[in-house]
Parts: structure tokens; sequence; C-alpha cells
């Protein structure tokens, strides 16, 4: 840890004398974060903590995509971790003393002058302070987040609030988060954990939200491009008069190679590493963590007990499992140009009979010869057998490949009870 030392001192005499253009400072606490990262890296390769070690590679090379270290490690940390006890002990220690050291850079970068639309990235700078080091950075980043409620500064506070509370749960953060989201939740995406579950999510308020009144909830399962913030914020902007709670679970059944989508998610690769090559893990996990996140919504928002469901593409494989697993918890589905797996649990619940479900599909859409027609003609096949008897198809005239805003929000509200 004596480099990383170094390094900040480098930083912060080099160009003293004001004749020279100095490096920027963020540019220079990057490159110190990154080769610690590295050299920590390197220490758990022959350790054989793999896992530990790729974190730590794509932590430094998203900092510094230079480090040149970090990418000489990479090709060396495949496979699974088979550290020994007494190591990953010595693992723990280790990573709590670096945790201490490389905090304090990440807080001075987080401090760094940026544009504003980079506000969320160095907001994160010391949120990820705080995951290295809670006890030394937590009265820090709590003061911070009071100081922005103190200004009415509601973007920052949320922030660095909803970042704090992922990384661990506090009473006075989780009631002042859901002061905040009242402000932020109308006009933007809020991301949220649920409360017994690892899954993540956006959310969008309904317009006006009052907590004396049940709000309709609808959900969104984004396709393989794994846009969730951007999706869900579109149908906020698109939903017109349907004043509904929106929100999109950060799920891993609508894509493919997790690895290839891994920027796009908000958990860690180490946490998603394992669902990468495992289709039913993947279900598995979406299923159980759209549950508890509805859960979390009807308690904490006064959503209603059923819901409105959509999945486009990828995002149909989730949609379809809701339909034939849980059509007791749907007003009603409308899948867009959907995926559809094999692997599902029937539910022999009443209100598959009558549920209603239709798919709209564009009928221009590239994919349709090639896995979309058999998925639907094999989803069909199961509502014929079982029993989902109010499902339909509508080919939407000249769409291609398209998630049918207007029309599934139509539906939805030819639907309303």
């Amino acid at each position: 840890m004596r480099r990383l030392a170094l390094l900040v001192m480098a930083a912060s005499l080099a160009f003293a004398d004001g004749k020279a253009a100095p490096v920027a400072k963020d540019v220079e606490l990057k490159k110190t974060i990154a080769a610690g990262l590295a050299d920590m890296a390197a220490w758990a390769q022959p350790k054989k903590l793999m896992a530990e070690g790729r974190a730590l590679v794509d932590e430094a090379l998203v900092l510094d995509p230079a480090c040149a270290k970090a990418k000489d490690l990479q090709p060396e940390l495949a496979g699974d971790s088979a550290a020994s006890a007494s190591d990953k002990k010595e693992w723990e220690a280790k990573s709590a003393a670096f945790g201490k050291k490389v905090a304090p850079l990440y807080i001075d970068l987080s401090k760094q002058k940026h544009a504003p639309k980079d506000d969320t990235v160095f907001d994160g700078y010391f949120v990820r302070a705080y995951e290295w080091a809670p006890k030394e950075v937590g009265p820090l980043i709590d003061a911070a987040w009071r100081e922005a409620l103190g200004k009415k500064d509601w973007d920052h506070a949320y922030r660095l609030i909803s970042g704090a509370e992922r990384v661990q749960t506090d009473p006075a953060r989780a009631k002042a988060l859901k002061e905040v989201e009242l402000h932020e939740g109308e006009k933007k995406a809020l991301l949220r954990k649920a409360s017994n579950h690892d899954m993540q999510y956006y959310l969008v308020l309904p317009k006006d939200w009052d907590p004396k009144k049940k709000w309709p909830i609808m959900v969104y399962v984004e396709g393989a491009g794994c846009n969730f913030k951007p999706a869900i914020e579109n149908w906020g902007e698109q939903r017109g008069d349907f004043n509904c709670i929106l929100i999109t679970p950060q799920g891993f059944s609508n894509t493919n190679a997790l690895a290839d989508m891994k920027g796009k998610y908000t958990y860690t690769w180490e946490f998603m590493e394992p669902f990468d090559k495992d289709s039913e893990k993947r279900f598995r996990f979406d299923e159980a963590g759209l549950l508890n996140v509805l859960d979390d919504v009807r308690k904490e928002f006064n959503g209603e007990d059923k819901i409105y469901i959509t999945g486009f593409s990828g995002g149909g494989n989730l949609t379809w499992r809701m339909i034939f697993g849980h059509p007791d918890l749907l007003v009603c589905a409308a899948p867009a140009c959907p995926n559809f797996y094999m692997s599902l649990e029937l539910s022999t619940a009443a209100e598959r009979e009558t549920l209603p479900v239709k798919v709209f599909q564009g009928d221009k859409d590239e994919n349709l010869a090639g896995n979309l027609e058999p998925g639907w003609q094999n989803a069909k096949k199961i509502c014929d057998e079982k029993g989902w008897k109010n499902v339909s198809r509508v080919m939407v005239p000249g769409r291609g490949h398209d998630t049918c805003m207007k029309e599934v929000l139509e539906f939805f509200k030819s639907q309303k009870k």
C-alpha cells in the first residue's frame, strides 16, 4: 500500500510551480486506485481467489482502461475460486486493511470537478468508498446526504442515500429515502432493492401519488438489450392517463451472455457470474425476485394486489412464466414480440381460464420466422391444453421487433377494473 500513498503524494505535488499544465487530479486518482486494485488482484491470483480477483480487475479497468497490470491479470483469473480456509481468512483481513486505505481516495475522487451529467458517476465513487470501508465512511456519507436534504438537493440526496442503503441498511437512511423518493419518483426511475431478495429494480411512481389511494402496478420486463432504466422512464413518459406504478426488474432470463451486458446492470459481476451459464437459476432468481418486489411495492406505495405485465423480446420469458405460474396475481398480460422458454411450472388456479392474455407481434419482425413463431405456437399449445382459454395474438401491421407500447397501453386501459 506504500505505492498508493506515494502515487497520491505525487499527484498532489506535481506541477506545484504552476509552469506546466497539470494532469487532471481525477485522472491521477483513478490511475492510483486502479493500480492498488491490480496489486490486490495480483495477490489474490496465486491464492486461487479467482472471483475476488476478477472483481478487482473489473473495478480497476472501469477506472483506468489502460491499466496494464489489470489487463495482464484478466486471463490468469479464469475459473472458480478454490482458496484454502486460511487464505480466505487472510483475504478478509487484507481486504479490510486495503479498504481503509482506498476509501479516502474514492472520497477525494467523488469531490473532483465534473460535468453535471456525470453527477451519478461521481456520487457513485462516494458510495464505493462506503462499500470498501463502511465503519469509517458511514458517518461521512450520512453527513453528506443530510446536508443535501437541508439544501433540498433531492437528486444528490437520493443518489447518496439509495446507494448507501444498498450497501448497508440504516433506519434513519431508510426513513429519509422514502421522503426523497416522493420528490424524485414521479419524474425519474428510482433504483431500489427488494427487502427480502437480492433483486434490484427501477420504479417510477404515478403522477400525484397519494398514499391514501390504491394504485395499479404495471411491470415491464426488458429485452436482451438490458436498457432497464431508460426503458421504464420511456414508459413513464408515454403512459398518458394510465396512471400507474411502473417497475422493471433487473432480471437475467431476458438476455444471453451476461458478461456482455454486465455494464447495463447495477449488480457486481461477482454476484452475476454464477447465473451466466445457468438458465434455470436465472428463472428462479427472476421469478422469486419479482414476487418479492411486488410485495414491497404493495406495502410501501399502496399498489393493487393484481398487476399488469408486459415483456418485450427476451422479457417475454419471464412474462410467460408469470402467466403460467401466477395467473391469480395478474389483471392481464401483454407479451410483445416475445421469446418463450419451455421451463415452466403450471398453476391450477381457476383464474387461468379467464386471464386476458394478448400477444402483440410486429408483422415485419425479422425474428418472427426464426424463434418467435415457434415460441408462440408452443405457448399457445400449452394454453389450449392446460386451461388458459382467453389467449390471443394480434399481428401489428408494419411493425418490426418492437415493444408495441401504444397497443399494450390501450389493452391495459381496456382491462382496468
